[in-house]
């Protein structure tokens, strides 16, 4: 489902507080009930939220959000994750990103550095790169829908053949004791070994990450040469 602009605003508005009524979103987006209702119906049938009785409340099953939604998503925090890591940009450098939505705000930075190549598993990324006329390798690998990134052998043999001089990683959770975590194996491999294969390896966190553990680990905070919360 591609949102238009009101359906972003409820959708964020959600990811905000938690639940969103009909009313309060008419009144706010200027649009009838009618209207609101209709979208709501339309998002619960993308497993965006749940309707309740006048509103309606976050997904809280496994559904994880596209990645494109995702990326509309604590905008302004990316955006300051984003700013502090050019610290780590320099001229001439071949820069690996993995699949995520934060790793988005980078991009625009690279256009202020000399020849600068990028390699990532995400086609997300790949896609906003290419407009940018920046020199990228897409991996190969299995296609996740969700994602929109590769994974699985045959991206793990591809990355294992580069030498990144830095990798701008981004994963779904950090420990209270520093462990960095992912819900999905294949993809807390590729970030394992591009750590292991870069230079330098900067870890990008939301606060809401923080204090939380999934199934597969992807590496200790000793192991990064930087690790940017916002």
């Amino acid at each position: 489902m591609e949102l238009n602009d009101r359906q972003r605003a409820i959708l964020l508005k959600l990811n905000e507080t938690g639940r969103v009524r009909v009313s309060a979103l008419s009144r706010e987006l200027f649009f009838s009930e009618m209207t609101i209702r209709r979208d709501l119906e339309k998002m619960e049938k993308e497993g965006l939220l749940k309707r309740t009785h006048g509103g309606a409340i976050e997904n809280l099953s496994d559904f994880e959000y596209p990645v494109n939604l995702r990326s509309e998503i604590n905008k302004e925090q990316k955006k300051r994750l984003a700013q502090q890591a050019t610290r780590f940009l320099s001229d001439g450098q071949l820069i690996f990103f993995n699949s995520s939505s934060t790793l988005a705000y980078i991009l625009p930075y690279l256009s202020d550095y000399k020849n600068v190549r990028v390699v990532t598993n995400s086609v997300y990324l790949l896609s906003i790169i290419a407009q940018m006329h920046i020199p990228c390798s897409l991996t190969g690998g299995r296609y996740n829908e969700i994602e929109q990134s590769l994974s699985g052998r045959q991206a793990e043999e591809f990355l294992k053949e580069l030498n990144p001089d830095v990798a701008f990683l981004s994963c779904e959770a950090l420990s209270d004791g520093g462990r960095v975590t992912d819900s999905d194996e294949d993809l807390a491999e590729i970030a394992k070994i591009a750590i292991r294969k870069s230079k330098t390896s900067v870890m990008l966190m939301d606060r809401s990450k923080v204090g939380v553990t999934c199934s597969y680990d992807v590496c200790t905070t000793d192991q990064l040469d930087g690790v940017i919360i916002f």
